[in-house]
């Protein structure tokens, strides 16, 4: 117990195990944790998911509309044009899924002097109850990663860092591996102890990362058959209104004066340019074409 407590090798190695310690008690934490989220990927898998919940897990939103749009339009009750707005046929398959039931009902709904663009569909209040029937049928699972282990792992590196310095402050215990090198020297080798932390703590997964590429895979390849059924040119035709249009910018009207101001100022410029430029023109004119009459002068 002494080499752990008081050894300058000791200190090193007890700090370590316990951020082996933190790793491991975090690891399984979560994988207690995740085992009833696990359980329900697995059984979304083999039991299957309707295209439009699968791309909602997929990106949100804006991927369900366009998986919806998509199927609407193998079924025969929407057309796109060219430039991908949406309008409805009065015809074609009789749709039992709710939410898909929901939208092919809300752009018949749509004025006949109007169309639908899919960024529409996800931010207008008149496709509210399609985008409530896929957020009700959508399986409640969280599909990133929380992002908690990552900045708990990176702060117990510091932690402990930290500690390793106090310890060795209070001990005095010399450098080790170097007894008799002073001892600010501990300054690097709690830096050093720190970087190879780091490394491990930046594995744990961050907000951003998936968490269920079993179940990614299986949403995206649901969607890409859903949307095979389209031409491509519909697809691109469809995924070009996935965002809304910026409006043009507008100008203030100071600008428009200035410019004006200086069209007026660079024309009397450029009119003073043009007297100069014809009198020498005339002069040369005059020594030209008055021929003796100058040249006696």
């Amino acid at each position: 117990m002494d080499w752990w407590l008081r050894d300058s090798e000791g200190i090193v190695a007890c700090w370590l195990l316990v951020f082996a310690l933190c790793n491991g008690s975090r690891g399984l934490y979560c994988w207690f944790r995740d085992r009833d989220p696990r359980r329900k990927a697995e059984e979304l898998i083999a039991g299957g998911l309707h295209p439009v919940p699968a791309s909602y897990l997929l990106g949100g939103m804006v991927e369900a509309a366009e998986t919806a749009v998509c199927l609407l339009v193998d079924d025969g009750v929407v057309k796109v044009s060219s430039t991908g707005e949406l309008r409805p046929t009065h015809r074609g398959r009789n749709q039992t899924d709710p939410a898909l039931h929901a939208l092919a009902e809300e752009i018949r709904a749509t004025p006949a002097d109007a169309a639908t663009k899919l960024y529409e569909i996800v931010s207008e209040g008149r496709f509210a109850l399609f985008r409530g029937r896929v957020e009700r049928d959508a399986p409640a699972m969280r599909m990133t990663a929380s992002g908690r282990s990552q900045t708990l792992m990176l702060a117990a590196t510091m932690v402990i860092a930290i500690g390793m310095g106090v310890h060795a402050t209070v001990t005095e215990a010399p450098v080790p591996f170097a007894p008799d090198a002073d001892r600010s020297v501990w300054l690097y080798v709690c830096a050093a102890a720190w970087l190879v932390q780091w490394g491990p703590a930046c594995l744990w997964p961050s907000e951003k990362r998936r968490r269920w590429k079993a179940l990614d895979a299986y949403c995206r390849h649901e969607t890409e058959i859903a949307r095979a059924a389209v031409p491509d040119r519909t697809r691109r035709a469809i995924a070009a209104t996935r965002e809304r249009p910026q409006p043009p910018p507008l100008y203030p009207q100071t600008r428009t004066r200035t410019r004006t101001r200086t069209s007026t100022r660079t024309g009397s410029r450029g009119d003073a340019v043009a007297d100069s430029i014809d009198v020498d023109a005339c002069g040369t004119s005059c020594g030209g074409g008055c021929g003796g009459g100058c040249g006696g002068e």
